[in-house]
């Protein structure tokens, strides 16, 4: 016992007595913060506290700290701690200024007890153990969250009943029709010619439904981890790195975000370029050329990453052979889509990029040529708040590891971020919660890992804790409210069913104008339109009034003499049928 006392009295020294009691109040914190019903900033949470009993609860702990909590265990203890506090809390503010504040904190504490922090070695079996655990919990996550919002009718026309109804006439005629897209049958190609969509079509075939494509979204964003977890190895990082890099990607918040809008042929984008990333860096060309070659068929404007990729390898000195190939064939596809796309399409969409184009008659071209004009102004449009904000969410959970750079040619990697999602005045672009930053963030996590092989090795394994420790943290803030979506679909359990009972009445054969949450569940109606887009007349049309009734009221007074109601629930849904004429024909 006398043993005790004199190592408690032996660890009274001043760094680990205000240590001790900085941890002990943050303990007493967490735990108060987690047990209370308020939210930690309100003044009930404060008002339902006892300052007596929360100083007594510290001193005590204060007290077994100091005898039970070695001091080399300090640093573990203030960071786990500080984080699950911050964790809880800004799940609570979801404040992004909050969340970098937080992460600052405990980034200082990391930086602070860096010489005390050592982590066993972890093997292979281990790693890849946990990052198959860490794909099926994210697949599990995204998936299932994506698919519930489904299920309760709260996704959108734009962009989940176009994919819906898109796949439906894809497995049917092999081409991807739609007419809830741009109000009338179109293929999708017209408006972004996107041949991988295909690669979906096996999975549809099996399960013709919606769900399917949400889920297969989930995981094939959750496979990025296979070619990050390969490049780590290439980059030679250890274990203990690889594991916290993937952790750091399935928490990061726009790999998160970008999949709940809700399906978007961007979602391969960054699987498909880290894996041409990967094959680059291995030196195997036919793979990488593939990889290449796939992720251009995403998207029209995807050619424009496989050029930045290859003017990479070109600086660099990677490559300059497959540098000087991949430059040359993705100028040549960007050229003949957009071509293409302008005499069979609605051509490229550059009106998002009107901020750089002054000329009357301009094109993406003048973007180029106006910023050579005049540099000065692409940094006034760069460094707008809101895309500082955007900057903050994607570079902050990383602990700005994209840039720690050695090389020059390293920034190349940075700028498809700087084109795609901050020149632009399209405010999706530069929003986590829109499909505009699946390739972006494939770039960022391939410097992360190249910067991680060259870095001081304990400067990299705390920029690393750091960045763990801030992607949780703003995990809570940004995405953990996601799952709210649960707790509703249980409460409107009653309101869905009244809703697929109403729309099952709709005979399957007959043109729908539809409330744009409703058009997802009618994935599988040829004749499908959003009714506030839509100039169609249809043989049905469907009111969604959980949440406004002025389209319906308006409707409703202005078509008696075409429409007759043939069903109302109210705060729910409403239908309306054409009336039939006196040859027997509805309008």
């Amino acid at each position: 016992m006398l043993g005790f006392f004199k190592s408690g009295l032996g660890a009274l020294t001043y760094k680990n007595v205000i240590s001790k009691i900085i941890l002990s109040i943050i303990t007493i914190s967490f735990f108060t913060t987690a047990a209370s019903s308020y939210k930690f900033n309100t003044a009930e949470y404060f008002n339902s506290i006892s300052f007596g009993g929360y100083f007594f609860s510290a001193l005590l702990l204060f007290a077994l700290l100091i005898f039970l909590l070695p001091e080399k265990l300090n640093g573990y203890t203030m960071i786990f701690i500080s984080t699950a506090l911050f964790y809880i809390t800004n799940s609570q503010e979801k404040n992004i200024y909050f969340a970098l504040v937080s992460s600052l904190v405990v980034g200082g504490m990391v930086f602070y007890f860096a010489n005390q922090l050592k982590f066993p070695k972890l093997n292979k079996k281990i790693i890849i153990t946990l990052c198959i655990v860490l794909g099926a919990l994210f697949t599990l996550f995204v998936g299932g969250i994506t698919i519930i919002k489904f299920l309760n009718h709260r996704t959108p026309n734009f962009d989940f009943g176009i994919f819906s109804q898109m796949y439906h006439y894809l497995s049917k005629t092999f081409i991807p029709y739609t007419t809830c897209e741009r109000d009338m049958l179109l293929s999708h190609f017209a408006v972004h010619f996107s041949p991988i969509l295909y690669l979906g079509l096996p999975f549809y075939w099996v399960f013709p439904h919606p769900s399917t494509i949400l889920a297969l979204q989930a995981f094939v964003v959750a496979l990025g981890i296979l070619p990050i977890y390969k490049l780590a190895k290439h980059f030679n990082l250890s274990n203990n790195k690889t594991l916290a890099v993937i952790i750091i990607y399935v928490l990061h918040p726009t790999v998160i975000a970008n999949n709940f809008y809700y399906f978007h042929e961007n979602c391969f984008l960054t699987v498909l370029l880290l894996f041409t990333f990967y094959f680059a860096e291995k030196g195997k060309s036919i793979p990488t050329y593939i990889f290449a070659l796939l992720t251009m068929m995403v998207k029209e404007d995807a050619p424009i990453y496989v050029l930045f990729f290859g003017l990479y390898l070109l600086f660099s000195n990677k490559s300059k052979l497959k540098g000087t190939v991949l430059c040359s064939i993705s100028v040549i596809y960007f050229a003949v889509v957009t071509k293409l796309m302008s005499v069979f399409g609605q051509g490229i969409m550059t009106y998002r990029y009107e901020n750089f184009i002054f000329e009357q008659d301009g094109s993406i071209y003048s973007v180029v040529i106006n910023i050579i004009k005049n540099p000065a102004y692409l940094f006034e449009q760069l460094l707008k708040i809101e895309k500082l904000e955007f900057l903050v969410l994607m570079l902050v959970p990383m602990a700005l590891l994209p840039f720690a750079i050695k090389k020059p040619s390293r920034l190349i990697l940075i700028l498809p971020m700087v084109l795609i999602n901050l020149m632009t005045e399209y405010k999706y672009q530069y929003d986590i919660g829109f499909q505009y930053t699946y390739a972006t963030v494939a770039f960022l996590f391939y410097a992360t890992i190249i910067n991680l092989n060259e870095l001081d090795k304990r400067f990299a394994k705390r920029l690393l804790i750091c960045a763990v420790c801030s992607s949780l943290i703003f995990f809570a803030s940004v995405n953990l409210q996601k799952t709210d979506a649960i707790k509703t679909y249980e409460n409107e359990k009653y309101i869905v069913e009244t809703i697929n009972k109403a729309l099952d009445t709709i005979p399957m054969d007959r043109s729908i104008k539809s409330s744009t949450f409703f058009i997802p569940a009618l994935w599988n109606r040829d004749l499908v339109y959003q009714y506030d887009y839509s100039d169609e007349e249809t043989d049905y049309v469907v009111f969604d009034l959980r949440w406004d009734t002025e389209y319906y009221d308006n409707f409703k007074e202005q078509n008696s003499d075409k429409y007759k109601e043939v069903l109302y629930q109210k705060y729910t849904i409403a239908i309306f049928e054409a009336k039939q004429t006196k040859d027997g024909l509805s309008h």
